[in-house]
């Protein structure tokens, strides 16, 4: 036999009620009643199976006699009345989970009365309870024994106080428990046999076929699954994004069907699809844009010209307009007919965000002593998502100014224009001096997750080293980097990974001779242990040479050095790697670098994060070996909504008489890597 089903909320959807509680001028009166006249109950399920903890959840959520125990009716019949809705709602989320020949029925005994030998109940939690358990009757959480009682709705209440057994509001003696025992027959649960499709097209012409594998994968449908209500109902969109992928943009659900085999205890679920015109896309139109240029925006568009529609394309525009920084909101999608040409009208609607920001922030270590920032940044200067920086930062190590300029889809889509500049004291032990530089460049975005950045470097240092006498240099090069970076968040990322590669050569234009090319490899990989990201385990790693000219004619700023909050805590700023005989590092042409944290939270805003770290620098363009100089600790991370603010404690492992302090503290914004 075989019966037609129209799938709807009442067949194939569970749902959940709430009632309206009234707090009128009679609740209180009601509130105030002999607490003697309610029945207390408590509620048990027999005949489910034990594994089936989501179709218990459901079953209680739905439950009005589980939802209102706290509220025990004065009368017998007020409770079967409950039981007889609770009958109703079962066997509808019985259904829904694809026991369509299930069977529902219940009994109220006293609670003293043990359960039918044999027989094992399941209480609301899941749980088995054994016949003597179950006689008891005094789980205070489930029995309801105690005596809060509550107002009751004026319906409720008024045919409790009409019903047949209404007499035992008159006893002086507190009502006994009673348990209220649903027995549930679940039946063969039924399978999904086939899914089908039925395609309507702009003609009207229909043709009827099973999904092929690879819709029923998109559509996370299986043959021989239980015919559950929620994969069914929510794998019609999945079907209709199957069709907007194929370049139907305005596809729409028809009817859906579904045959329920009684026989063969199976399910046929069809899919009616009506798809619509296919189309490529058409005319941009933009809305709400105010400052910001509106050809600028149109430009983010990531189709060409006469090409088939895609939904993939309208979300990586969306995506794309949302990471400029720029608007509040943003809104891509297809609006309209499709007209004579074939074509639909993509609308892009935005909200714009306040452009200008202003901010700063403070740093403490005990190498370096307090640092300090601030910064003044516009983001839309000349109309088209310009952004200008401009920076001021001061510590016992630097001083200094700097200034960065971008200017996103120049010239093409996903490359920008970009330039830095910067002016600094320096005085630190490995040298002191001034330095000023400038870059410009071409930002390139390519593939997921990659971009690359190169251009042309000047720079002018005036610095004395400590190997070094004071020397001008007036260098000229090339800068290139490679750049990965899947993370989920740039201040405080739990998974994914980052990797950068540079490449500089330079040369010199004036002043001191010299001529070098530096390469440097630069690392992080984060792995989280649970889906929150509560706890963390991320490592890091560095390496670099500098090709070239020996050690003593490069410009002591591009050495290497190593040791600090930024590479090996524990250690003072620079000085892991080779000193001279005051004790004051004089960097190298290659270096090493390693380092591990186990990040985890103890609250939701209190982290604890032991690390281990090591490196060492090297004068050759070789290390001679591999030694490292290691150091651990133990950090503290108070997260905040722009990024946990970061204390360390590092102690040297390889600590040098009269040059190494016993430890180092740390206090900045950010993750250490």
């Amino acid at each position: 036999m075989v019966l037609s089903v129209c799938v709807g909320a009442s067949v194939l959807s569970a749902c959940s009620f709430t009632d309206n509680l009234p707090f009128g001028d009679g609740a209180n009166s009601a509130a105030t009643q002999d607490v003697r006249r309610a029945i207390p109950y408590s509620v048990t399920f027999q005949g489910l199976d034990p594994q089936e903890e989501r179709l218990l959840a459901a079953l209680r959520e739905n439950s009005t006699a589980i939802r209102l125990k706290d509220r025990p009716t004065p009368t017998k019949a007020g409770l079967e009345r409950r039981a007889e809705d609770d009958v109703t709602r079962f066997v509808r989320v019985l259904r829904s989970f694809g026991f369509y020949d299930a069977v529902v029925n219940y009994d109220i005994r006293d609670a003293d009365v043990p359960p039918a030998e044999g027989e094992t109940e399941l209480s609301p939690e899941g749980d088995a309870i054994s016949a003597k358990t179950a006689s008891n009757g005094d789980n205070a959480e489930e029995d309801g024994n105690g005596p809060e009682t509550a107002a009751k709705p004026a319906d409720e209440k008024k045919q409790d106080e009409q019903a047949p057994d209404s007499p035992a509001l008159e006893s002086k003696a507190p009502p006994k428990p009673v348990v209220l025992q649903y027995r549930i027959d679940m039946g063969t649960p039924y399978l999904l046999s086939d899914a089908e499709l039925t395609v309507i097209h702009p003609d009207e012409s229909s043709e009827t076929r099973s999904m092929s594998d690879e819709e029923l994968k998109t559509a996370k449908l299986s043959i021989g699954m239980r015919a559950e209500a929620d994969p069914i109902i929510l794998a019609e969109q999945s079907v209709l994004d199957v069709f907007r992928n194929q370049g139907f943009p305005l596809v729409k659900a028809g009817k859906k069907h579904v045959l329920a085999d009684t026989a063969e205890k199976t399910i046929r679920v069809t899919y009616e699809v009506i798809t619509g015109k296919k189309a490529t896309f058409g005319k941009i139109n933009i809305v709400g844009a105010e400052d910001v240029d509106a050809d600028f925006i149109r430009g983010y568009h990531s189709w060409n010209t006469g090409e088939v529609y895609s939904p993939q394309k309208v979300t990586e525009t969306r995506r794309d307009l949302a990471e400029s920084n720029l608007f509040n909101s943003v809104i891509v999608k297809p609006v309209g007919q499709v007209d004579e040409n074939g074509e639909i009208p993509i609308e892009m609607r935005v909200q714009e965000r306040d452009h200008r920001s202003i901010g700063g922030g403070l740093d403490f270590s005990t190498a370096d002593g307090p640092g300090a920032n601030a910064f003044w940044e516009h983001r839309n200067l000349f109309g088209e998502g310009e952004k200008l920086r401009l920076k001021l930062e001061g510590s016992g190590l630097k001083q200094g100014a700097s200034a960065s300029f971008r200017k996103p889809q120049f010239l093409r889509r996903k490359q920008a224009l970009v330039a830095e500049s910067e002016a600094t004291s320096y005085t630190t032990d490995a040298y002191e001096g001034e330095l000023a530089n400038a870059f410009t460049g071409i930002e390139r975005e390519f593939w997921e997750n990659w971009s690359a950045t190169y251009g042309v470097t000047l720079e002018y240092s005036d610095l004395t080293g400590a190997d070094s006498p004071n020397e001008e240099f007036y260098l000229g090069g090339l800068r290139g980097v490679l750049r990965h970076d899947n993370t989920d968040n740039p201040l405080d990322p739990t998974t994914g990974n980052r990797m950068e590669l540079t490449i500089s050569p330079y040369m010199s234009l004036a002043g001191a001779q010299t001529q070098f090319t530096s390469v440097s490899l630069d690392g992080s990989q984060y792995y989280a242990f649970d889906d929150k990201g509560y706890y963390v385990l991320a490592g890091r790693g560095r390496i670099g040479s500098i090709f070239g000219d020996e050690r003593s004619s490069l410009p002591s700023n591009k050495r290497f050095y190593s040791g600090g909050g930024g590479s090996v805590r524990g250690y003072e700023y620079q000085t892991v790697g080779p000193l001279n005989e005051d004790g004051d590092p004089v960097g190298g042409r290659s270096v090493i670098e390693a380092g591990l944290e186990l990040r985890a939270r103890i609250t939701d805003s209190i982290g604890l994060v032991p690390f281990v770290e090591g490196g060492n620098v090297y004068e050759a363009v070789k290390p001679k070996d591999f030694t490292l100089m290691w150091a651990t600790g133990l950090g503290v991370r108070y997260y905040t909504a722009i990024g946990p603010v970061r204390f360390d404690f590092a102690v040297p492992m390889d600590k040098r008489e009269n040059i190494d302090d016993d430890y180092q503290i740390y206090l900045s914004l950010g993750q250490a890597f």
